[in-house]
């Protein structure tokens, strides 16, 4: 893999020629008669545009290992226990993700503030400056903070300073920093948009160029960082999301960041669970407990999350009809073996085949997460507003955008109806099935800091003196191999002693947090 230090190099190099030559004359010198000699706005923003998918399952291209959906709860093992005892994901490198979207994004932003390029065809191309530079600083924010959520530390104030300032050896902002810089960062860029300005929509692949749609983004994400400040800092927390609030988040099912795959970025759960692909390994099936939650809660939305054949095939319908909660089994994360494992593959359901498509259409960040993040808040206090209006609100979003029935039904069942005696838990566990197949690091994180729901480990984890699921990623070896002063001194503020290890927290999760192994009962698969 990439260097953290070498990729940040090549970011710097790459925005100097972007800047630094006449880009209207390349010369002959490794010219491709088949390639634009130009680099077009439009090319990076798409690029970037299409690593928004990389914190929903994994953060790697293709690769299997769903950790992201296997931490927040919802994914499991049908054929062997490969990351049940949560030591296989060791570490996170976010060299790709500086080296293309990040990189890419801030290119777009340079070239838009050189006035020797800004009025360019390659340049302005993509739309009018202001939404270019806002667009891109909103989605530079959703990735350092998907990464911070992940690591803690972050570089972003040094980030490309390389070339400019002949700074090779980045240092970290701590997460507190971090989190304020992207306050900041997005705020200005919500003043930048210009609705009466363009942004092409063929380039724009999230949100087809619909302003509107940034701007909510934009105050989503706002409140996406803010609400984590709820037990560490919860002033400047509410300051911050109430002036997102004010801005307007998503509200409806279209405001939500989707990602649609083509024949370029095919959905890796097609690689991984798909029976179409010959070599699918078919591993991941659902997880026990949103199962066996939404069992309890007769959730509609588990007959479009879920399919009731095994990974084995099909199944009787007469003996599992579909329309049935009873049909359904998760399988719990964290077994003991690949034969324990393996004893639960011919009853776990499987994931419903809607989401395994080539072209298949994800949630990343639904409408449905910021409508129950506002319902947290105006639970807290934060903003003036009702908590019910707002749990209802994102629960039906939620079953609109899978096509569930029954959700006016469903909150005012017994199980579901808001209680403000039981507010909070009501709103996350809502908010944590709601995020099924969605962004897993706003999953993990929601599960990090609130401690809901409860998801003891398996005893293939616990075996190995792991009680709880792991609360960050250590960084990768070149981060402290190639710029160890700054990373010793990220590390340092790691709490509760100061180690890059899995057991360390986020800046905003400071209360204890829960931990528990699985039963022998909840092991057991049950006899069809």
């Amino acid at each position: 893999m990439k260097k953290i230090f070498t990729l940040i190099v090549s970011v710097f190099a790459a925005s100097m020629f972007l800047t630094s030559c006449d880009p209207t004359d390349f010369g002959d010198i490794n010219k491709d008669p088949n390639k634009p000699s130009t680099s077009f706005t439009t090319y990076f923003f798409t690029d970037a545009c299409r690593y928004a998918n990389r914190f929903a399952y994994t953060t790697a291209t293709n690769a299997y290992d769903p950790w992201l959906q296997e931490w927040a709860g919802y994914l499991s093992e049908s054929k062997n226990n490969q990351y049940g005892p949560l030591s296989t994901t060791s570490y996170y490198s976010c060299s790709s993700i500086y080296l293309n979207p990040l990189k890419n994004l801030h290119n777009i932003i340079e070239m838009n503030e050189d006035p020797e390029q800004k009025d360019q065809t390659y340049v302005a191309i993509l739309g009018t400056s202001g939404n270019q530079i806002a667009a891109a600083k909103t989605l530079m924010s959703y990735y350092f903070m998907s990464i911070s959520d992940i690591n803690g530390p972050v570089i972003i104030t040094d980030a490309f300073k390389g070339a400019s300032e002949d700074n090779w050896t980045p240092k970290y902002d701590t997460q507190q920093e971090a989190y304020t810089i992207l306050d900041n960062t997005l705020k200005e860029a919500y003043a930048q948009f210009d609705e009466s300005g363009t942004l092409d929509g063929s380039a724009d692949v999230l949100y087809g160029g619909d302003i509107k749609k940034w701007k909510k983004f934009n105050a989503s994400l706002r409140m996406l960082l803010a609400i984590k400040l709820s037990d560490v800092d919860p002033n400047t927390g509410k300051t911050r999301f109430a002036a997102a609030y004010a801005d307007g988040g998503m509200t409806d099912v279209a405001d939500g960041l989707d990602f649609t795959y083509d024949d370029l970025n095919w959905n890796m759960m097609y690689y991984w669970c798909s029976p179409d692909y010959s070599s699918a390994g078919l591993n991941p099936v659902p997880n026990y407990f949103i199962v066996e939650t939404m069992k309890e809660l007769k959730d509609n939305r588990m007959f479009k999350y879920f399919d009731v054949e095994c990974y084995k095939g099909k199944r009787d319908p007469e003996i599992f009809p579909r329309d049935q909660y009873s049909s359904f089994y998760g399988a719990p994360f964290g077994l003991v073996s690949n034969e324990a494992v393996s004893k639960w593959s011919d009853c776990v359901s499987s994931i419903n085949y809607s989401m395994l498509g080539q072209s298949a259409t994800v949630p990343i960040i639904p409408a449905a997460r910021i409508l129950l993040t506002e319902a947290e808040a105006a639970y807290r206090g934060w903003i003036n507003a009702d908590p019910k209006t707002l749990y209802e609100a994102g629960i039906k979003a939620s079953f609109a955008w899978w096509g569930a029935t029954g959700a006016d039904a469903y909150v005012k069942s017994d199980a579901v109806a808001y209680n403000p005696d039981n507010g909070l838990e009501q709103i996350a566990i809502q908010r944590w099935i709601a995020g099924y197949l969605a962004d897993g690091v706003q999953a993990w994180s929601d599960w990090r800091r609130l401690d809901i729901p409860k998801m003891p480990v398996g005893p293939g984890a616990s075996n190995t003196g792991t009680t709880h699921y792991p609360y960050r990623l250590p960084f990768y070896d070149t981060d402290r191999d190639y710029n160890k002063e700054n990373y010793q001194a990220a590390i340092a503020t790691l709490q509760p002693n100061g180690k890059d290890d899995k057991d360390n927290r986020m800046w905003w999760d400071v209360a204890p947090n829960w931990e528990g192994v699985l039963t022998e009962a909840q092991c057991t698969p049950p006899a069809l």
